[in-house]
């Protein structure tokens, strides 16, 4: 049976959303993997470096000198910040203490910690806003504490600063909304990235950070691969394509497929075995997301509720 020519692009744009998604699920336990033998400098540097040749490749984006006049660019530089450099940089230190599983859980709270921000901007709070923030709070202290409590550091300290991440990738979001909103989402994917990578250069080659990569392992050459090319690569520009072509909240509900990809990456490539505690909050993170969801669905879009690794 033949498929309908409208139905090609549909089933190309679904894949690529799936892929996306699974993608930055399983990029945080190749981090974990790398932070053994990598600085976090230099794994942000290097993910920011494939991110920005695989989208000025691939992503269409037309570029122009104007785009970096400083009307735009000191906006670029806040959102890069946000978004990539401390986005990043902070994810890959926190998963040198804690548990790649327990990353899963807590970044899919993020959608919760954007709408609890933009509450706290003026948005009215319905009955199952209210009741996401409860669901997504109560999880969220479930994986933290599921490792014997508040005392069970370093554990404890890495998933605080790694919920942090869920904050820094909220005000981004806003950020995105206000001021670039008449640009496409991989435009302002592509400078985003660009911009954070020539802020990040510097401190990294002051640092000698091109010396670490000396004493890098086979194995280690392998997950910055996986995190350059493929998780800030190619899980960008398919996310972006989706964005566009599905639009932001269809391609939104493809997130829930997140934390699952990294459970699953995490026990076959680090050995990691989940506790029913954080599987449990997890869930609780999860059923928050899909209030949040189902309140915006019949009012105005939460554009950019989307995660990045």
């Amino acid at each position: 049976m033949d498929i309908p020519k409208q139905q090609k692009p549909l089933n190309r744009l679904y894949l690529q959303v799936v892929f996306a998604t699974v993608l930055w699920g399983a990029s945080f336990p190749f981090t974990k993997r790398l932070a053994v033998e990598l600085s976090p400098l230099s794994i942000v540097t290097f993910r920011a470096l494939a991110g920005v040749l695989v989208l000025v490749a691939l992503s269409g984006s037309k570029l122009r000198a104007a785009d970096f006049k400083p009307a735009y660019l000191w906006k670029l530089a806040i959102m890069s910040l946000l978004g990539v450099s401390a986005q990043q940089y902070l994810q890959a230190y926190s998963l040198k203490y804690t548990q790649a599983s327990h990353a899963g859980w807590l970044i899919a709270a993020t959608p919760i910690v954007v709408a609890g921000l933009m509450a706290a901007l003026g948005e009215r709070i319905g009955v199952s806003k209210a009741a996401a923030f409860l669901l997504g709070s109560a999880g969220a202290v479930l994986v933290v504490f599921s490792r014997g409590g508040a005392l069970a550091l370093p554990s404890t300290r890495g998933d605080l600063i790694f919920l942090g991440t869920c904050f820094t990738w909220a005000f981004y979001v806003l950020a995105v909304r206000k001021w670039l909103n008449f640009w496409p989402q991989a435009k302002v994917t592509t400078l985003t990235m660009i911009v954070a990578l020539a802020s990040l250069l510097p401190g990294w080659l002051l640092s000698g950070g091109p010396a670490e990569f000396s004493s890098l392992t086979a194995g280690g050459w392998a997950c910055l691969a996986y995190l350059g090319a493929l998780s800030s690569g190619l899980g960008y520009l398919f996310w972006n394509n989706a964005v566009e072509g599905l639009g932001a909240v269809k391609a939104s509900y493809f997130l829930y497929l997140e934390p699952f990809a990294t459970l699953l990456t995490a026990y076959f490539f680090l050995g990691e075995k989940l506790s029913a505690v954080s599987f449990a909050g997890g869930l609780l993170i999860l059923a928050g997301v899909y209030l949040v969801n189902l309140k915006e669905r019949p009012r105005k879009a939460m554009k950019e509720v989307q995660t990045h690794a």
